[in-house]
């Protein structure tokens, strides 16, 4: 059936009927046929009638759309997908006056766009919604929902400042939302954010703290040890210094930690030994695209991180150092090794000077460290030899 033998249909029930529901009913009882028979041409068909300027079906043309995006979902996806897109670019510039349908319809399409993978064109289909204005999401609740989910497709398709937009626009209605799982999410979308953009620090803080929260069993266990997997992934990635030594003190601390994979290297991590290029090839596998990015120098972020803790655990191990005898221990060239203990030392992150002519690294701290546990040791010696002149003198007592 062509376009102009879906007009002669359409006007057949306009003059076959006298009152307006009856006309209604029947252009209902059309759609209904139209979509139970899969006939996506006709349907599209019936939209550019409804739609077409100066329209003699002007009056039937928003029930009808209202019964075509009700009943869209029954279709199979490339035929929901091919109607859904036309509809939509008919409805161009008019959604004012069809912001119920158009809702409907995005809502739709972007399932389909998920199901296909194609995160970029989901998350597109709901960003177009008016969610400011718009008559179906007026809660603080429902715009809050909307955004998060947006910004969740964004971050799926690796776009976290598009994400960041989204994330923005949900924590100015959040303080009024109360709903716990939605919070959590909202809160997990600004620690992936953090994530993709590669601000790992910020981000391993964010997982954990998420990760360590019991919101009365509103949240599954195995949520939680994501957000805990994320954590230890991040604080591995993150660049060595105090601040990335908190947090894997408070990741070391945490009970499930064993459960996780990749603990192994966060306890080396943080006790401070040294690590192997070898025994990180696992772990680098498990890594996103975005966390196995090549930086301004070359190296990935895990060369990186590692490179910067094996320098620290070396500092820990020696006052003094060759420039050669570092580059040997991280396995990298003298230079290198140099640049990047130079660049920690200038960043505060490590105590101590180079002396170039005579090609060592002078590391400050350790004597501090040794002194600190000396008086550890000192400590408990007192107290031990205290409670033994305690015994002592309760000994003595009882013989008198």
């Amino acid at each position: 059936m062509s376009g102009s033998a879906m007009f002669g249909v359409l006007s057949g029930i306009v003059s076959s009927t006298s009152d307006a529901s009856g006309r209604m009913e029947k252009f209902s009882e059309l759609v209904k046929t139209l979509v139970n028979q899969h006939d996506v041409q006709q349907l599209k068909d019936l939209v550019d009638c409804m739609l077409a300027e100066e329209s003699t079906f002007a009056l039937f043309a928003r029930p009808v759309l209202q019964q075509v995006a009700e009943q869209m979902d029954k279709l199979k996806n490339p035929e929901l997908k091919e109607l859904g897109l036309h509809t939509l670019e008919r409805l161009r510039g008019r959604v004012v006056s069809f912001e119920e349908e158009d809702f409907v319809i995005r809502e739709l399409l972007s399932e389909v766009f998920q199901a296909e993978g194609d995160w970029n064109e989901a998350a597109k289909c709901l960003a177009a919604i008016n969610l400011e204005t718009g008559t179906r999401c007026r809660t603080p609740l429902q715009k809050a929902e909307k955004y998060v989910k947006i910004a969740e497709l964004y971050l799926e398709d690796e776009d976290p400042v598009a994400a960041d937009t989204f994330c923005a626009r949900a924590a100015m209605v959040m303080h009024e939302v109360e709903d716990v799982p939605l919070n959590l999410r909202f809160k997990v979308c600004h620690a992936r954010i953090m994530d993709s953009k590669r601000k790992f620090l910020e981000a391993a803080s964010k997982y954990c703290d998420l990760s360590q929260q019991t919101l009365n069993g509103q949240v599954q266990e195995e949520d939680l040890l994501m957000l805990l997997k994320s954590a230890v992934t991040c604080a591995i990635l993150a660049p060595a210094g105090p601040q990335r030594s908190r947090i894997l003190a408070l990741l070391c601390k945490d009970e499930r930690i064993r459960s996780v994979e990749h603990h192994e290297i966060l306890h080396k991590m943080f006790l401070e030994r040294l690590i192997r290029g070898s025994e990180i090839q696992k772990f680098e596998q498990s890594l996103v695209p975005h966390q196995k990015a090549l930086l301004a120098d070359g190296q990935t972020v895990l060369e990186r991180a590692v490179l910067q803790h094996n320098v620290l655990a070396a500092s820990r191990v020696y006052k003094n150092i060759r420039l050669l005898d570092l580059g040997q221990l991280l396995e990298v060239p003298p230079d290198r090794a140099e640049k990047i203990a130079a660049k920690m030392i200038a960043e505060r992150r490590l105590g101590g000077f180079i002396d170039q002519k005579g090609g060592t690294i002078h590391f400050q701290g350790s004597d501090e460290n040794l002194e600190q546990w000396d008086r550890h040791i000192r400590n408990v010696c007192s107290q031990v030899n205290s409670v033994f002149l305690k015994i002592k003198d309760q000994s003595a007592m009882k013989d008198v």
